[in-house]
């Protein structure tokens, strides 16, 4: 019995000096495992936004809802409409230099799964309030709206999707650097529901 914990204590230790010699980084994939335990309740966890990488923005700071609202992106009513879902928990990332270009997605924790389902169909409405056109659906999403700007404006076509996962509302946009470039869309979103799937 002590032989066999000897082998498997001389493993472990080849593992660690191995990492700890060669800095053997983890996969990325490994990002978005749930860890177990008391760090496995922490709503961080499972709010997955996908890696679009080409000029990937920082936004390590974002973890509540008020952190959202703080960058003044999202106009008053949209903020009212998670505000009354009971908003909490949010994840934002930005990745600015995409052939497309601009992405920015957006997941926050609402009360539970009808609230969840609930706003993004709000939101989804408002878009249209906005001016934004029907479009779609896309991966079985069907929230989706565009504009295609014709003042000369930068950026000439912004295209939105809302839809829901679990307790989670999750919002994935794009500022197209031309009119054409905003039908990758689909593409783009395709990623984030690689990682956080459509169910609302």
């Amino acid at each position: 019995m002590f032989g066999a914990i000897a082998v498997v204590a001389v493993l472990v230790g080849v593992v660690a000096g191995a990492h700890a010699l060669w800095g053997v980084p983890l996969p990325a994939s490994a990002r978005n495992v749930p860890p177990t335990g008391e760090a496995g309740r922490e709503a961080a966890d499972r709010m997955a936004v996908a890696d679009f990488q080409h000029g990937f923005e920082s936004y390590d700071h974002v973890r509540t809802f008020a952190d959202v609202v703080d960058l003044k992106f999202l106009g008053d009513s949209e903020v009212d409409a998670y505000r009354e879902a009971g908003a909490g928990a949010a994840r934002l990332t930005v990745a600015s230099n995409r052939p497309e270009g601009q992405v920015l997605v957006t997941v926050v924790r609402v009360a539970d799964e009808g609230a969840a389902r609930r706003t993004a169909t709000e939101l989804d409405d408002q878009q249209l309030g906005f001016g934004m056109k029907r479009i779609g659906p896309e991966h079985g999403v069907d929230r989706i709206a565009r504009v295609v700007r014709q003042d000369g404006a930068t950026p000439p076509a912004v295209v939105r999707a809302h839809y829901a996962h679990d307790d989670l509302v999750v919002r994935v946009e794009l500022n197209a650097r031309s009119a054409d470039r905003a039908e990758h869309f689909g593409d783009l979103l395709a990623r984030q529901l690689g990682v956080l799937p459509a169910d609302g």
